[in-house]
């Protein structure tokens, strides 16, 4: 008895905490913004058309996404999902990683492969290691690639790279133990296929961030942009709550030195990326509903 009370205890602290984490976020981001109103006076003089050029790139985004998981899923099965099939598992997981903690997409997808198609949990574990293993090399070289620390670039994707591949082995060595069933093709087409659609999305990032700077006056010069992009990325590996709210305004501002964006700018550009971040989701949100009606009218039908 005691010991049942005592895991549904530690169930429940978990997700306390990350929602405290969150309202302390939350709480300080109100608090800058109060000592700093020149924020929202600044945001006042964005054009609404960027609003609708934001939405835009997002929606090549979600098809660069849709590349990448598809080219993930390649890695360990034969399978390639349709269009349509693609689209709502990719919907479903972009909803899921802004409004759970943790990076919970690709628990979603691994768990809709498993179910639909039998594809072994760990299989696509480990395909989605690589995946990140990639964003993480790319993302690293662009941090410094773009700054006057260029010649540190080479290093922290070596870094990088050697990290990545360290907690690929980790996972193998574990699953291993468990007699996990693995299966991993890192055949150079596919890898390619990978890394070509990795960097696609982390370009149209960059090219959403850029126009968000640019909205506020600020430049837009493609290296600083580059740089600026390298270090939000990496926020998506320690993303505690919900879309990485406050890790990535953290891990920007750490790197100052590197873009040399001040940190009223970051937490303006941030404001205007969350905001139409949300009524992309929004968006999203409709198509899946409206799929699913789609589907039970046709059902009915039939």
């Amino acid at each position: 008895m005691v010991i049942d009370s005592y895991m549904n205890a530690k169930k429940l602290l978990r997700p306390a905490a990350l929602v405290g984490l969150l309202i302390v976020i939350i709480g300080l981001f109100a608090y800058y913004i109060d000592k700093h109103p020149s924020i929202i006076k600044t945001l006042g003089h964005v054009s609404p058309w960027t609003l609708v050029v934001l939405l835009i790139t997002y929606v090549i985004l979600m098809l660069f996404w849709m590349g990448a998981y598809n080219a993930t899923l390649n890695l360990c099965s034969e399978r390639r999902l349709e269009p349509k099939e693609n689209l709502l598992l990719s919907a479903y997981s972009t909803l899921a990683n802004f409004f759970l903690p943790l990076q919970s997409g690709p628990g979603v997808r691994a768990l809709y492969l498993k179910r639909r198609y039998k594809l072994p949990v760990t299989s696509y574990v480990f395909a989605s290691l690589v995946y990140y293993g990639c964003y993480a090399v790319i993302s690293a070289a662009l941090l410094f690639l773009a700054s006057s620390y260029w010649w540190a670039a080479l290093p922290a994707s070596v870094a990088a790279a050697g990290i990545s591949l360290a907690v690929i082995n980790f996972a193998k060595k574990r699953f291993q133990k468990k007699n996990k069933q693995l299966k991993l093709d890192l055949s150079r087409d596919r890898v390619i296929r990978l890394v070509a659609m990795t960097l696609g999305q982390i370009i149209i990032q960059a090219i959403i961030y850029g126009i968000e700077l640019h909205s506020l006056h600020l430049s837009s010069n493609p290296l600083r942009v580059l740089s600026y992009t390298g270090a939000a990325n990496f926020s998506l590996f320690v993303a505690l709550t919900p879309g990485a709210i406050g890790f990535r305004e953290a891990f920007l501002t750490f790197a100052r030195g590197l873009h040399h964006y001040s940190t009223n700018s970051i937490i303006a550009a941030n404001l205007i990326d969350r905001g139409t971040f949300l009524v992309f989701l929004g968006l999203l949100f409709i198509v899946v509903v409206a799929t699913h009606a789609r589907n039970k009218i046709k059902n009915m039908e039939l």
